[in-house]
């Protein structure tokens, strides 16, 4: 049996085109909402396993900060990849995601440090999220 295609006729799938292209299937009013986003990235931390969880607004930044490192399980995949959510039912994801293929800038911080993981701007003040074990912040302008 030959095969018809090859492995290296397999494409990368680029995460942010694809979800910009269906942006309609990953909100209620079918465009992006950052303040809904925020909703679903602090309803996850809440589902795994945070007690004390926030949304801030500080400027054009949004910071959802948690007493639980909910995306220690996940690493980076959480802000690159359509990462399954199996915690909040079939077909679930993370949503961290959608911040970084829709919102201008997205930054992360632990008790480690932060990472930025897209984008330019001032991020939030260091006093965000300063008691908090996570915090992911990200810019409602959406990017350009």
């Amino acid at each position: 049996m030959t095969l018809k295609y090859h492995p290296d006729d397999i494409a990368e799938l680029d995460t942010a085109r694809y979800l910009r292209r269906r942006e309609s299937q990953f909100f209620r009013s079918g465009a992006y909402d950052a303040v809904e986003l925020a909703g679903m990235i602090a309803t996850e931390a809440l589902t795994l396993g945070a007690e004390t969880v926030q949304i801030q607004s500080e400027g054009d930044w949004l910071i959802v900060t948690a007493d639980k490192d909910w995306l220690e399980p996940y690493g980076q995949e959480a802000f690159h990849t359509i990462t399954p959510f199996p915690e909040a039912g079939v077909n679930s994801m993370l949503a961290e995601v959608l911040a970084v293929a829709f919102s201008a800038a997205a930054i992360t911080f632990t008790r480690a440090g932060s990472v930025v993981i897209k984008g330019q701007g001032a991020p939030p003040s260091s006093r965000v999220g300063q008691k908090a074990v996570r915090a992911f912040a990200f810019r409602r302008q959406r990017e350009a």
